[in-house]
């Protein structure tokens, strides 16, 4: 952001926050069961030129696994603008709390062309004041932002309910959200009932970038991730 933006990413920064502590508010006010945690992000760096990228305020190897105990740490800073949710649970949740505000969520309808704020579909047109076109990032409605983007396919695995002494061997009493800093980066989380969620680093890339479900299934990935797990957590 501030390399791109840097007039602005103050600004941006101040908003973020604001935004942050908003759907706080919004998930206490309409009792949205989402498994929100305002407990922060861990980054950490695992190979030794990632600790130039660190603050001055950066934690070393050992106040890092004090947090969270792997032996890949060589140091780390934590981040407390961060929070964790469930998203399936949220997406679902939202629609409730929508639904019971008045909104009609008409699930299923294409819309096969948008002219002006008017939204045509196969069964009619409806014209609205106001258009948000909130359909994810890819592929791109707007023809001049199409070479922008591209699909990629991340992968997670997510092990068993660790016991309390596979949890103590790591710590992780903060339940931080954990993210390492290289560029073909790993994160993971602890879930409601104290699995790990461990993923990224794979980075899929398929042949005219199509989205398939059978893209989803990758054992090659799957075994990559165990692996990397194992390194990251061998206790």
């Amino acid at each position: 952001g501030a390399s791109r933006w840097p007039d602005e990413i103050e600004e941006l920064d101040r908003l973020g926050s604001e935004n942050l502590d908003a759907i706080q508010r919004t998930v206490a006010h309409y009792s949205m069961d989402v498994e929100f945690e305002r407990t922060g992000e861990l980054s950490v760096a695992v190979e030794p030129h990632q600790l130039e990228w660190l603050d001055e305020d950066a934690l070393d190897a050992a106040q890092t696994r004090a947090i969270v105990d792997s032996p890949t740490y060589l140091g780390g800073q934590l981040d407390h603008e961060t929070a964790l949710v469930h998203p399936y649970r949220l997406a679902v949740e939202l629609a409730r709390v929508a639904t019971e505000l008045g909104v009609v969520i008409h699930e299923g309808t294409r819309v096969t062309r948008l002219d002006g704020t008017s939204l045509v579909t196969d069964a009619g047109t409806v014209r609205a004041g106001r258009v948000a076109l909130a359909t994810n990032v890819f592929p791109s409605l707007l023809k001049r932002n199409a070479l922008m983007t591209v699909p990629v396919y991340a992968y997670v695995l997510v092990t068993a309910p660790l016991s309390a002494a596979q949890l103590a061997s790591i710590g992780w009493a903060g339940r931080q959200g954990v993210g390492d800093m290289g560029n073909q980066f790993h994160y993971y989380r602890l879930t409601a009932d104290n699995r790990i969620l461990f993923g990224g680093y794979d980075a899929i890339y398929h042949a005219g970038g199509k989205v398939k479900e059978e893209y989803e299934d990758r054992p090659a990935s799957f075994a990559t991730l165990a692996s990397h797990f194992l390194t990251t957590f061998p206790q």
